[in-house]
C-alpha cells in the first residue's frame, strides 16, 4: 500500500458484538469517522424522501407522537418481515451510502486514514468502499446477554442476529477481527494494539 494513499477502513460487526464502543475507543486515536446509522438519521428526518416513503409503506403505526420516527416500533416491525425489512433498506441505502461517500470524500482531503461504520457492510455490498475491513466480533451467547439487555427478548434478539450475515462468515472477511467476548479492559488494549498496526499501514 502506498505511503501517500489514503487509506478507509469499514467497522462492521453483529448485533451487540460491540461496534460502537470499539468506534468510541478508536476516536481516541483518529479522527475522521462516519457512519450509517447517523445518516440514517439524517435522511429518515420528518419531510425528507425516505421518511415520506417510510410512512407511505408502514403507516402512522410506527410514528412517535411528535410525528418523528419510533426507531424500536419500526425495527420490531421489519425484523420479523424480511420482504418488509428489503423494502425499509430500498428506503434508505441509497441515500445512506451517498451520504457517507461524501463524508468519506471530505475526510480524504484532511486526513491520510478515515473510517466508516456499517452494521450491514458485506449485507449491502459496502465492502467496495473499504480498503480494509474491520469486523467487531462476539460469541451468540454474549450478543444475547448484551442485547436482551437493553429490553429486548431473545427471541427478538435472534431475530435480529438471525437477519445478518453468520458472524463466522464476517470473520472470513475480515482483514481485522476484533474480539469482544471479555471486559471492557481487554476490549481497550484490543483496540491499541488494533490502532498502532492502523498508524502503520
Amino acid at each position: 500500500m502506498s505511503a501517500n494513499k489514503n487509506i478507509v477502513i469499514g467497522i462492521t460487526g453483529g448485533v451487540a458484538t460491540g461496534k460502537s464502543t470499539v468506534v468510541k475507543l478508536l476516536k481516541k486515536y483518529f479522527k475522521y469517522f462516519t457512519g450509517a446509522d447517523e445518516a440514517a438519521r439524517l435522511i429518515v428526518r420528518q419531510g425528507k424522501p425516505a421518511y415520506k416513503k417510510i410512512v407511505r409503506a408502514f403507516g402512522q403505526q410506527i410514528l412517535a407522537k411528535d410525528g418523528t420516527l419510533d426507531r424500536k416500533k419500526l425495527a420490531s416491525l421489519v425484523f420479523c418481515n424480511p420482504s418488509k425489512r428489503k423494502q425499509l433498506e430500498k428506503f434508505t441505502h441509497p441515500g445512506i451510502i451517498t451520504a457517507m461517500k461524501k463524508d468519506i470524500a471530505a475526510f480524504k482531503k484532511r486526513s491520510k486514514i478515515a473510517f466508516f461504520e456499517a452494521p450491514l457492510l458485506f449485507e449491502a455490498g459496502l465492502q467496495n468502499m473499504a480498503d480494509v475491513v474491520l469486523v467487531v466480533a462476539s460469541s451468540k451467547k454474549s450478543q444475547i446477554k448484551r442485547f436482551t439487555k437493553k429490553g429486548y427478548t431473545k427471541t427478538e434478539t435472534l431475530k435480529r442476529i438471525n437477519s445478518q450475515l453468520p458472524m463466522k462468515d464476517k470473520i472470513k472477511k475480515a482483514d481485522i477481527v476484533i474480539y469482544n467476548n471479555a471486559s471492557l479492559k481487554e476490549l481497550k488494549k484490543a483496540v491499541k494494539n488494533v490502532a498502532a498496526v492502523i498508524k502503520r499501514l
